[in-house]
């Protein structure tokens, strides 16, 4: 008795291949090839690997003339051959055809669906996904992030024209809470997902549908307060308030502009510095001001303070680092030139 197990699979390749006219045509290609080289051997007398050498040949139209039929009945299993040939051939080519074109098209329209694994989706619209794929591509550029794929997903096509993005980084359009448009970005094996919609309550939902198939890290821009605790229940790894931290910036920017400017050059990779964070083992247990010295020497960096739980800023210069912190340090930027 033949196993369920078994029999399944076999419904389900009778059902793809009855599906798919590419592999019926294929199937029937193989099949009359097969066929013919049988007929060949039987009436030529030759070899089966020489006539199905000849069949495929014919059917090909291409012909060499190294391999022809001696016999009336050869003759007449060549005839046929060289017509079914064209006729399944070109079946084939305009399938394939058919193919690659519907395939250049979806691409063209974002339709397509992506297979990395490990890569980076930007989901979103508006000025903040530019400047957050440009940052990405600095970060890998200069050595900070590793070199992955970055997939950005526009909800529609009106807001894939606003953005001029990199050729190398992939575009898809989609409305991002719909589980098919997750699925050709591939989310499930996505290493991070970054979330920029004009709307918190899309973006909470985002954040279910994406932590119910991935185990990416998903970070979120808030536009409302009220919406920061509701998006770290629905599993969002990081919130960050735009609006608000924007605001503080414009009200700096009255009595200390001087802030502004140090800010707004030390969180872009295109600025004079940059603030970063590293993991430096050998440092742990030197004291604040040791380990200040050591950056400077060896790297030119100035270590602000070390993050473990939470930021520790300018602490005391005896005070020691303490062991799994990461130090947090201001460099200079890799895009000015300074060393």
């Amino acid at each position: 008795m033949i196993p369920v197990p078994l029999v399944r699979r076999l419904l389900q390749v009778k059902i793809k291949v009855s599906r798919n006219r590419l592999i019926q045509i294929a199937v029937a290609v193989v099949l009359l090839a097969v066929l013919f080289a049988i007929l060949f051997a039987y009436f030529e007398g030759v070899g089966l690997y020489t006539a199905f050498y000849w069949a495929i040949i014919t059917m090909a139209t291409i012909g060499y003339g190294d391999v022809t039929p001696q016999t009336g009945a050869g003759r007449a299993v060549a005839m046929v051959a060289a017509v079914a040939g064209i006729s399944t051939f070109t079946a084939l080519v305009s399938i394939l055809a058919e193919y690659f074109i519907s395939s250049s098209l979806r691409r063209m329209m974002g339709m397509h669906r992506v297979k990395y694994s490990g890569h980076c989706v930007v989901i979103g619209q508006g000025s903040s996904i530019p400047s957050c794929v440009d940052e990405l591509l600095l970060a890998i550029s200069s050595g900070e992030a590793e070199l992955r794929p970055i997939v950005v997903v526009f909800p529609s096509e009106d807001e894939r024209k606003k953005v001029e993005l990199p050729e190398e980084v992939e575009v898809l359009i989609g409305d991002p809470t719909n589980p098919e448009t997750l699925e050709r970005a591939h989310v499930k094996e996505a290493s991070n997902v970054i979330l920029a919609l004009e709307d918190d309550s899309k973006s909470v939902f985002a954040v279910l549908m994406i932590k119910r198939t991935s185990k990416a890290r998903v970070l979120v821009e808030a536009l409302n307060a009220e919406s920061v605790e509701l998006l770290k229940q629905a599993g969002a790894d990081r919130v960050i308030l735009s609006r608000s931290f924007a605001g503080r910036l414009l009200a700096s920017a009255i009595f200390e502009p001087e802030v502004v400017d140090v800010i707004d050059d030390l969180t872009t990779a295109l600025g004079r510095y940059d603030i970063s964070v590293l993991l430096r083992e050998d440092l742990w247990d030197l004291s604040y001001v040791e380990a200040l010295r050591k950056l400077q020497s060896e790297c030119g960096c100035f270590l602000l303070g070390y993050y473990t739980d939470r930021p520790v800023l300018s602490p005391p210069l005896d005070e020691k680092i303490p062991h799994g912190a990461k130090l947090i340090v201001i460099k200079p930027s890799v895009s000015s030139g300074n060393d």
